[in-house]
């Protein structure tokens, strides 16, 4: 079949890649069949990615989110991944609830074909109080876009092009490709919870289903593989143990068609001393994503940033090419939050008088 010949064309990333012939798969052949996801071990810090319910369920007018991802460093072509999202709630005199609107863009680069994913997707969310001091919360979600794929087909070499031993690039590939670029319309949704009784103490749950359209992914005019749907449940809790610690467990379980993924572990947080009297913190985090690797992170939130950095531990059995390599990631939020200005409600004295 020629879709077989397609170097690392659309695969599964984030799913349970616990066998070294997937590596094989990887770089050599794939079929269309499999689709690459966007995938990123700080899941909490890519908010849009994990749920369109997320979308302006934060304490801020603004937020701005960048994430950067290179995986697999030890093999010849290091897979890269760029995130940046924003949101922001809306003003209105609707008494039901407040809705929010997001951005999120992704581009992906993999493998020796250089598969290109570009993704474009509009968040809307409406978020609704459940009491009236103003600490339960429950946000639906939807999130339609586009994604483009796209790979280079000459840098692919085909079976037709070995002269016995040998590859010679003179001969033809004896392919012909219908499509070397796919764009197709996807629409995702969620739900969230979220708990916030003060800055130290929350809790917020989600569920969201993406790819509901289930698109055809078509390189070849006479494929018919459909993206799975794919459905993730996500829990973070952050309380209190002391003065100046915060402990943060998270969750993620996520699946799609006949793959699961789960990472479970915590985050320990110490609070400094305020800057500007804004609340300043460090942030080390241990976390296991089943059958694939250890996580370790860390993070500061200083003024109005939050920067975290984090490595994956390769322990799959493919650490027989990794060595135990797997992913560096980098993630940015800055929110922004405006300051109102004090009016006295009563005109206050001159001091002479």
């Amino acid at each position: 079949m020629k879709s077989k010949k397609i170097n690392t064309a659309i695969k599964y990333r984030f799913v349970n890649l616990s066998v070294l012939s997937a590596l094989v798969i990887i770089f050599f052949t794939n079929t269309c069949s499999f689709s690459q996801d966007i995938h990123f071990s700080q899941f909490n810090s890519s908010p849009q990615n994990l749920n369109p319910a997320q979308t302006g369920l934060f304490n801020g007018d603004w937020r701005f989110v960048g994430n950067y991802r290179s995986q697999w460093a030890a093999v010849p072509v290091p897979y890269k991944t760029f995130s940046f999202s924003t949101d922001t709630r809306l003003k209105t005199n609707f008494t039901a609830g407040t809705p929010a609107l997001g951005l999120l863009v992704n581009n992906d680069n993999s493998g020796t074909s250089h598969l290109s994913t570009t993704q474009v997707y509009l968040s809307a969310s409406f978020i609704k109080k459940l009491n009236k001091d103003s600490t339960h919360f429950i946000s639906v979600g939807l999130q339609p876009g586009v994604t483009t794929k796209s790979f280079n087909a000459s840098a692919l070499t085909f079976d037709n092009q070995y002269d016995g031993d040998s590859y010679n690039a003179a001969l033809p590939s004896g392919e012909n490709f219908t499509n070397t670029r796919i764009t197709y319309f996807d629409m995702g949704g969620g739900l969230a919870y979220l708990y916030r009784k003060n800055q130290r103490m929350k809790i917020n749950i989600g569920l969201s289903v993406l790819h509901l359209t289930q698109p055809k992914q078509k390189f070849y005019s006479n494929s018919t593989d459909r993206l799975n749907m794919k459905t993730a449940i996500s829990g973070l809790a952050e309380f209190p143990v002391s003065e100046n610690i915060d402990v943060i467990p998270t969750l993620l379980y996520q699946h799609q068609g006949k793959y699961n993924e789960t990472v479970v572990g915590a985050f320990g947080k110490y609070y400094l001393t305020p800057v500007n009297g804004m609340s300043t913190a460090i942030s080390l985090g241990a976390f296991y994503r089943v059958k694939d690797a250890f996580i370790i992170a860390a993070g500061m939130d200083y003024m109005n940033f939050n920067v975290g950095v984090s490595y994956d531990i390769n322990t799959s059995k493919l650490i027989a090419a990794t060595n135990h390599r797997g992913g560096f990631e980098i993630s940015i939020i800055y929110i922004f939050k405006k300051i109102v200005p004090f009016v006295a409600k009563k005109r206050v004295c001159p001091v002479y008088m």
